[in-house]
């Protein structure tokens, strides 16, 4: 078996540091994923334990973090609430790559919040308004009911945020990368970060 050209790959993209190596993978992904290259997974514990996870799209990232939006009296909010530490997992099918992190979710400012809602289209504004996050939905004319009750309620004047509304921002603690390779022999290369610097090493599949 011969793996040279992966392995070649691999050390020219494995001299980035963490949020570099991700830049990478992640702009590949925008060019070839066919939907949503910014997907994630994201996994919470519940008070009682209990794991959690759910796909979320990625708002932005740069080296302070990873950026999502919810609304905060969600399951996942009140989870984060009582223990802040999450995962996230990238999946690019289509580049045969992985990528987890795991990290402390810290609440968005509300200048933060602010923009990041601002650059949402006005039908997501008014989506947030009406959606009542993981609440029990009787039936879903009520939902579009709600949807048309603020679409009149907002017809002549800006679609402001919210109270309820907001994000988090995942400051990394650890990041895998996971490259798919014949035979099961995939490349995993960890960074932990270890004070202000990134301890780096390798992983057996």
């Amino acid at each position: 078996m011969n793996f040279d050209l992966d392995k070649q790959i691999l050390i020219e993209e494995n001299k980035q540091g963490p949020f570099e190596l991700f830049s990478s993978w992640y702009k590949s992904a925008v060019n070839n994923e066919i939907n949503n290259p910014n997907a994630m997974n994201v996994a919470t514990v519940s008070t009682n334990m209990q794991p959690t996870s759910r796909m979320i799209l990625l708002k932005e990232y740069d080296e302070s973090g990873f950026i999502f939006n919810t609304n905060i009296e969600s399951n996942k909010s009140r989870e984060i609430e009582s223990n802040n530490l999450v995962a996230l997992n990238f999946h690019w099918k289509s580049l045969h790559r992985q990528v987890r992190i795991q990290g402390k979710a810290v609440l968005l400012s509300d200048k933060k919040a602010n923009q990041c809602f601002n650059d949402r289209p006005r039908e997501s504004k008014i989506a947030a308004w009406a959606s009542k996050q993981s609440e029990l939905l009787p039936n879903r004319k009520l939902l579009n009911k709600r949807v048309h009750y603020y679409e009149n309620f907002f017809s002549n004047i800006s679609v402001e945020r919210p109270s309820f509304w907001s994000g988090y921002k995942v400051i990394p603690q650890y990041f895998e990368f996971w490259w798919d390779v014949k035979f099961r022999l995939h490349y995993r290369v960890v960074f932990n970060k270890n004070k202000k610097k990134w301890d780096k090493h390798m992983l057996y599949p």
